[in-house]
């Protein structure tokens, strides 16, 4: 399932960019790296160079994956978060 997701400068990124980045991070081979170490988000990063490279600039793909990768980290976060709440 594809989201809206914008750019700083207000642009939407596209959505195979979008689809790119999803299979990225859930891919298997990138989260046996170790989810959310710098080796991990290499494997993430180079994964959507290696899928867009030939239809995207790579200033863009590198905009766009800063943006997710930031989103990401953020939604993760917040979960994790709320999961370790205690309830009364």
């Amino acid at each position: 399932m594809s989201r809206i997701v914008h750019l700083e400068n207000g642009s939407a990124i596209h959505a195979d960019i979008v689809e790119a980045f999803d299979e990225a991070v859930l891919a298997d081979d990138n989260l046996a790296r170790g989810k959310g170490t710098t080796t991990f988000w290499n494997f993430v990063e180079a994964d959507m160079y290696l899928t867009l490279s030939n239809l995207y600039a790579n200033s863009y793909i590198q905009e766009s994956f800063d943006t997710l990768s930031e989103q990401y980290i953020e939604a993760d976060t917040a979960f994790l978060k709320l999961f370790n709440t205690k309830v009364a």
